[in-house]
């Protein structure tokens, strides 16, 4: 009796697997043309290859729990609906999703200018300071706030492309901070930080 109810168990505990595994195939797919996207188009958005997603789809293999998880981010969509049968999905949920992360990287760059612009407006009525470089400023410190989200959700490209803009930006804050003083050659120090995020960039996607 005791090896009947084991065998039961072991039975149950596969064909859950199975069925868990073919949702999980079935709403990739879903959620890959839910905004009508090749296989090559969403393999690029999580940096893994075409291949590595027809195999997703076939059930040939299945991706981590750490990409599916930016998959659910991405598509605004929770971890339980992917391993449950679904017949839709809906696309404007992921849209806004999107539009609401924009927005808050949005809202935080207006902040930051609305203080730089608080902060120019007192130095100017009351130290007679025409203190533009907290304009200058605003832009490097917007572009952090944007690397820090982008990288909480696991955005890795846009990451990487707002810390290049944050370097070059900072470098140029610093530049103007200094004038009448001309110190040119602190853009020389962008060149080899530029490289460092390119290879780190390239080594992550090859990573995958």
């Amino acid at each position: 009796m005791r090896h009947f109810v084991e065998f039961l168990c072991f039975l149950w505990y596969n064909i859950t697997m199975e069925n868990i595994k073919e949702n999980i195939c079935r709403n990739l797919v879903l959620l890959r043309k839910s905004k009508k996207l090749t296989q090559q188009e969403f393999a690029k958005i999580f940096n893994y290859s075409d291949k590595a997603v027809s195999r997703w789809e076939r059930g040939d293999s299945l991706p981590s729990i750490e990409v599916l998880s930016q998959i659910c981010d991405y598509y605004g969509v929770e971890f339980e609906w992917l391993i449950h049968e679904n017949t839709k999905i809906e696309v404007s949920n992921a849209n806004l999703n999107i539009w609401y992360r924009i927005g808050i990287i949005l809202l935080f760059a207006v902040s930051i200018f609305t203080l730089a612009t608080v902060g120019f407006v007192y130095l100017q009525l009351s130290q007679g300071w025409y203190f533009y470089q907290l304009f200058v400023w605003a832009v490097p410190i917007s572009l952090s706030i944007a690397c820090y989200f982008t990288k909480k959700w696991n955005m890795f490209n846009c990451y990487f492309a707002f810390l290049s803009a944050c370097m070059w930006t900072t470098l140029i804050a610093i530049f103007v901070q200094a004038l009448p003083i001309t110190i040119w050659p602190i853009f020389l120090i962008g060149i080899p930080l530029q490289i460092i995020f390119i290879l780190l960039f390239l080594m992550r996607k090859i990573k995958k």
